[in-house]
Order: C-alpha cells, then structure tokens, then sequence
C-alpha cells in the first residue's frame, strides 16, 4: 500500500534537490512516470522547481499548480491518475516541492490519493515560518504522514562558533534580521533572504544579545 511522506528541512538543506534526483532516477532509469508539483502560493520562479547548487542550478516544470480549492486537487490528481492507467503509463510517485504552503484541505487530499488510488505522495516542506510559527501545510502534514524524515544533506549553522544544525530560518531584509511581519514573505533578490541558522544563534538575534556578521548580511 502507498504512503504519504513528509520530508522536512530548513531552507537551503538540500530538499529540492533531492526532490529532482527522485523524478529523475524514476524517469531515466526505471521509466516511470511522475508527477512534480507545487502549491501556486509559492510565486518564487513561476511554475518551475528550482535546485540551486554551487556551480549553477537544476530546474524541472511542474506538472501543474496546485490550488487550495476545497476537493480540487484530489479531482486533479485523480484525472491524471485515471489517464496515465489508461495510456499503459501509469503514474508512479507524485512529489510535491514547498509543501508548507498546502492547505489543511491539500494534504487530506493527498492522504486520499495515497491510500485510495495507491500511488505514494512525497511531500518535502518547511517546519516553521520565520517567525518561529508554524506553517499550514506542514502542520498536517505531520499529523497525517505515515512516514516522515528530516532533509539534514547542508542544514547546517554557519554562524554558530561550532558546527550546529540549522533548524530555523531566519528572515533578511536589506541585510537586517527580522523577526515580525507576514508569515510568507518570498525570497528574491533584492531586499528579502533567508537563512539557515540553529535556534541558539536564532535566540540571540531575536533577543537582541549578538549583531549578525557583516559577511552574512550580503
């Protein structure tokens, strides 16, 4: 029987990378056929999924966008599901990118695809906003996953004095850190960034008791 995962992780740990190289090993090694989606509340690259690496970047096309409309996505999934049996090419695994962003409604959906047309669902997402609180999608994600991983491949806290994993995200804008304001606020080149960091380090900022480094606010 087919599962529902949650695979979760600070920003930059290594998700959609991992993600990719998942479609990736289906399609060209055991040809079979995936989904690869997100939800549409994350506008960061239009509809592509994006893995940046050191040398350059990975990107794939979503399938499609997920909405939050009540019963939409199980109706989607189902169509494509129903198809691909049809046309002898069925769908094997459906991974979602930036799955905090899912509604309460999404991941019951996903649930239901999981367990009614057994086909097994990843989920890779974010825990907690940069405020410290916690995002939709992942809240149910948590509760209703039947297999749920950390993605720990780069979560690590570059400012901590030792080595440190990273477990929250801390919000730049303009090079300051912030700690209030809207729970998503995406990231892009001008003014808004994000950074990986442990929570001790996250404390002292949010506390006021350290300045962050001059080379971290660029």
């Amino acid at each position: 029987m087919a599962k529902l995962y949650f695979r979760y992780a600070v920003m930059n740990a290594g998700k959609s990378t991992q993600l990719l190289q998942i479609a990736y090993d289906y399609e060209r090694y055991n040809n079979r056929k995936t989904l690869c989606l997100k939800p549409k509340k994350d506008t960061k690259e239009g509809d592509y999924i994006i893995s940046r690496l050191e040398n350059g970047e990975i990107k794939r096309k979503c399938d499609f966008l997920i909405l939050r409309d009540k019963g939409w996505l199980y109706d989607k999934l189902s169509a494509n599901i129903d198809k691909s049996i049809e046309n002898n090419n069925p769908i094997s695994i459906i991974l979602i990118d930036e799955a905090q962003f899912l509604s309460r409604e999404n991941v019951w959906e996903l649930a239901r695809i999981a367990t009614e047309k057994n086909v097994p669902v990843i989920c890779f997402g974010i825990k907690v906003d940069a405020l410290g609180n916690p995002f939709e999608g992942s809240t149910h994600l948590f509760a209703l996953a039947q297999s749920i991983e950390e993605v720990t491949t780069r979560a690590i806290c570059r400012i901590s004095e030792t080595p440190k994993k990273a477990t929250m995200n801390l919000r730049l804008v303009n090079g300051k850190p912030v700690f209030d304001g809207s729970q998503v606020a995406i990231e892009n080149n001008d003014d808004i960034k994000y950074l990986p960091v442990c929570l001790d380090v996250y404390m002292k900022l949010r506390d006021g008791k350290m300045e962050l480094p001059e080379k971290f606010r660029k």
